[in-house]
């Protein structure tokens, strides 16, 4: 036998008569079975796992591998190139019994209808393949594993049902994750190693399934996992859970999801956290578990024949279920419960909680008719809402089911009647939950309480207005009513539905801006920052996109909105690109210029060099191009025979672009004494500002040459200040006021303001723009212009303040993220607006005094992303944490970037460890 790997030498199997039996076994059951071959993959990779554990039980295999060593071979090296050879007879055996369809019904029957947690919950796999493989000791190995291609085929054959025709091609995936390594790989790892000492580690292959990203991102959320279960004990969480700004909540349910084909050395650093990270029942159910594990360890022995008079009402309610379900839970929940004293006989005498009923219904009911004071329904209680402590949602979905089963009402249902007439309705609440949002929004338009725009959340709103429109005949007579209640009647529906659905959720300045627009350019396709007049045009326009994509997938009729905006531009939501849609445009308007003026001539041939670069590529992919964009071309000239015959005019002689470019900087420093140009700046037809923007990304990454920034720098010093560029233009327009000095008087508000902003700040400035100041006349205590007279009014005092405090108290500082909310109440966007109330020169004296208290750096003079970057840096220091890949860069191009940082900066690195 050939083993791959070995050079094409022959290796004898004279001392292993198993192999050349399974050899004759493979032949036969590839003839027998469809799915021999997808059996046999999947066996393979079970028993590569297997290998990979090198169990001290096993016998044959390190037997069957001496006997198969050929002579002089290196017996490491033989153990790779033969796991294929040795494992071989148990591959087959094992893929012989997978692709037995009895075998898989026998599997799927013996989990008793619930998912394993692990294989000893399916008794019938380890104790068959113990016996199959004749090693008895394999049985209890098997019946711990938790992961691995065993017990994902396992979870799969009970979860299809032992693969039914519809999902046999699931039972057979194997996860990438828990494919066998091939042995080329393994083989050249171990070269790796062998060369390592003389000629150093090469760089080593990345496993299949691996990237260095997810890596990192999998170790960030492991560290936020043991943050979380150090503090609550578990990983039951919600989805919603949060830690600091880490959605840990959707990370360990995305965990969860993908828990099959995790590797096992995430699989197994996840259990080490909580083993029962990944279950197969409810999440839910193991938070009310875990609150009942509290409540046995602080107040004794649960007493169920009693009614579990102790515990929580939501608690002992929830005991009390489990044990009238005790025979249909999970194996391991049983097992579970009885680590709590919660076993079957004690279930068997359990009593429920005993409760007065008429008060359990009169607090139901206040509750109801609180929350339709507050939000106007009870339909937007859903099943989930729990208001004032009380679960409303589950308790009015129950009187629901309860109203429907009995043919006269009780009290407490008339009383919800009089609470909320449309409480209990013939069709879905989803309905009417849409209905009355809709008509509360018209009704606040009307009353000039709501904006003339879609309001958040109202993504669906258009689609259930179209379709009510148009099943209009088909809703019930009482639909019909509450529909002619915000201006839907059968002659609305069917004449003017798209007129009644922008009357009612509101598109009027959106479309009349969108009109202007039209107007003036010819089209819609606008760039996403366009803000006409104010009124964010672009993000509109963006947003209708979104919805006539959503609509057409939910629905496949037409937008509403569509309908109204393709009057304005057919072409306003193209599927290509929009800027593609653009350089049309301004190609046809210059086209029909040069018509006009040129009696007849194609008005193409003059056109700019980014444009005739456009029109060349248009000629060059005009092939691949979609047939309506072939149509759109053909109005500006541009057809299959003239896009194939085309010589595009080549560009007009033009000087280097570095050339350019420097002696545009030349002339701006000439006329403003700096190259602190602005992003939109044009000088000449010159992008100036984007090239000088471009020049400082790259020198900030460390890619700028040499010459180009030498070159710059004799042009201006402080072309590329280490501090915020908005600075360095405020200093040059406070030194084109004057040229002998900054005068003390006639100075405009903004620069008295932004002048005692840098003398309150002055020990914060870097050095270099304290010298800078100095030179102008500014020093901390020098008095210019006149300071405005206070105010005389007593405003009350913020109640950011309180919640600072308390952040500041819990982590240490003030730098939390924009989203972050403290107790609910926006704490991150507060502190953004504190931050420039103080840069403006606006801010309270008390409130920055009360900030600068909490924490010092609360508002640092470099950028706040870098501060944050460190606090991240030092949280990770303090709690001994994995240093991620992103934070290990951070900091050597804080070492490398050294002498451009403020002073102040240099001293919090090295408070942290970081020295040059």
């Amino acid at each position: 036998m050939s083993v791959p790997g070995s050079g094409g030498r022959v290796v004898g199997l004279a001392g292993c008569p198993e192999v050349v039996q399974a050899q004759e076994d493979h032949r036969r059951l590839l003839r027998r079975s469809p799915v021999a071959g997808s059996a046999f993959e999947v066996a393979e990779a079970v028993t590569a796992w297997w290998w990979a554990q090198k169990w001290p039980e096993e016998r044959l295999w390190p037997m069957r591998l001496d006997a198969a060593m050929p002579a002089g071979e290196d017996p490491q090296r033989w153990r790779i190139l033969a796991r294929d050879l040795v494992t071989y007879p148990e591959t087959v055996t094992l893929a012989t019994l997978l692709a037995s369809r009895a075998w898989r019904l026998r599997v799927a029957a013996d989990g008793g209808g619930h998912l394993p947690y692990r294989l000893a919950d399916v008794p019938c796999v380890p104790s068959e393949l113990g016996h199959r493989l004749r090693r008895p000791w394999l049985t209890e190995r098997l019946a711990a594993c938790t992961h691995g291609p065993l017990f994902a085929w396992t979870y799969q054959c009970i979860r299809t049902k032992g693969g039914s025709e519809d999902d046999e091609q699931r039972l057979w995936q194997v996860p990438l994750a828990l494919r066998p390594r091939p042995l080329a790989d393994v083989l050249a790892g171990y070269q790796r190693r062998q060369t390592a000492g003389t000629e150093g580690w090469p760089a080593q292959k990345r496993l299949r399934g691996h990237s260095v990203h997810a890596e990192g991102a999998f170790a960030a959320g492991l560290a936020h996992a043991h943050t979380y279960a150090a503090q609550h004990g578990h990983l039951a969480t919600q989805r919603d859970t949060r830690v600091g700004s880490f959605a840990l909540g959707k990370w360990v349910h995305n965990q969860q999801t993908h828990a099959l084909a995790l590797p096992e050395e995430k699989a197994a650093a996840l259990k080490e956290v909580d083993p029962w990270w990944n279950i197969p029942w409810s999440v839910k159910w193991q938070r009310s578990y875990y609150r009942a594990r509290d409540h046995v360890r602080r107040h004794g022995p649960l007493n169920a024949a009693d009614g579990f008079p102790d515990t929580h009402m939501l608690t002992g309610e929830w005991l009390y279920l489990q044990c009238t379900d005790y025979s249909s839970l999970h194996p391991e929940q049983r097992r579970l419960l009885a680590d709590i004293g919660l076993t079957a006989q004690a279930a068997g005498s359990a009593r429920p909680r005993r409760t007065s009923r008429t008060a359990g219904i009169d607090a139901a009911v206040a509750c109801a008719r609180a929350f339709v004071a507050e939000h106007g329904c009870l339909a937007l209680a859903t099943k989930n809402i729990s208001y004032q402590g009380f679960l409303l949602g589950k308790w009015l979905t129950a009187q629901r089911v309860l109203a429907r089963r009995q043919d006269e009402p009780g009290a407490h249902l008339q009383v919800l009647d009089a609470i909320d007439l449309w409480w209990n309705p013939p069709w879905p609440l989803a309905w009417q939950r849409n209905w009355y949002r809709i008509g509360a929004h018209a009704r606040d338009r009307r009353q000039g309480a709501a904006e003339g725009v879609w309001p958040d959340g109202s993504d669906g709103w258009a689609t259930w207005l179209s379709v009510q429109c148009t099943g209009y005949k088909q809703l019930h007579p009482m639909q019909q009513h509450l529909l002619a209640e915000i201006g839907i009647t059968a002659e609305t529906a069917a004449a003017c539905p798209h007129e009644v659905i922008a009357q009612l959720c509101g598109t009027g300045p959106g479309l009349a801006h969108a009109r202007t627009y039209a107007a003036a350019h010819g089209h819609l396709a606008t760039p996403q920052k366009a803000c006409p007049e104010g009124f964010p045009l672009g993000r509109w326009l963006s947003e209708q996109r979104r919805q006539a994509r959503e609509h057409h997938r939910a629905t496949g009729g037409t937008w509403p909105v569509s309908t109204l905006l393709a009057a304005l531009d057919p072409w306003w939501n193209p599927t290509w690109s929009l800027e593609w849609q653009r350089n049309w445009s301004r190609v046809r308007n210059r086209s029909e210029s040069a018509s006009a003026a040129d009696d007849g001539g194609t008005g193409t041939r003059d056109l700019e060099k980014e444009l005739a670069d456009w029109l060349r590529r248009q000629c060059t992919d005009y092939g691949t191009l979609h047939p309506e964009q072939h149509r759109l071309l053909t109005k500006i000239g541009i057809t299959a025979e003239t896009a194939r015959a085309a010589q595009p005019p080549a560009p007009r002689a033009e000087p280097d672009l570095l050339d350019t470019a420097l002696a545009q900087a030349r002339a701006h420093a000439a006329e403003y004494g700096h190259i602190a140009a602005p992003a939109s700046t044009v000088l000449d037809g010159f992008l100036l500002g984007k090239w000088l923007a471009w020049q400082r990304r790259r020198a900030r990454q460390g890619r700028l040459s040499p010459t180009r920034a030498q070159a710059l720098t004799t042009i201006d010093p402080w072309w590329n200040p280490p501090w915020p560029l908005q600075w360095q233009q405020a200093y040059h327009r406070l030194r084109a006021t004057s040229a002998g000095g900054v005068p003390t008087t006639n100075l405009s508000r903004g620069l008295c303001r932004w002048i005692r902003v840098q003398q309150e700040s002055w020990e914060h400035l870097h050095p270099s723009q304290q010298d800078l100041l100095t030179a102008l006349g500014i020093t901390p205590h020098a008095v210019v212009g006149e300071r405005p007279a206070p105010a005389t009014r007593s405003y009350p005092v913020s109640p950011g303040l309180d919640h600072a405090r308390a952040y500041a108290a819990r982590h240490g500082h003030l730098t939390p993220d924009k989203h972050t909310r403290q107790d609910g109440f926006p704490l991150g966007r507060w502190l953004c607006q504190q931050r420039r109330k103080a840069r403006a020169g606006t801010l309270c004296v008390t409130t920055a005094a009360a900030l600068t208290s909490l924490d010092p750096w609360w508002n640092p003079p470099w950028p706040y992303t870098w501060h944050r970057t460190w606090q991240q840096y030092r949280a990770t220091i303090s709690g001994n944490e994995t240093f991620p890949n992103t934070l290990q860069h951070w900091a050597n191009a804080q070492r490398s970037q050294w002498s451009t940082l403020h002073p102040g900066q240099q001293q919090l690195l090295t408070h942290t460890g970081i020295h040059p």
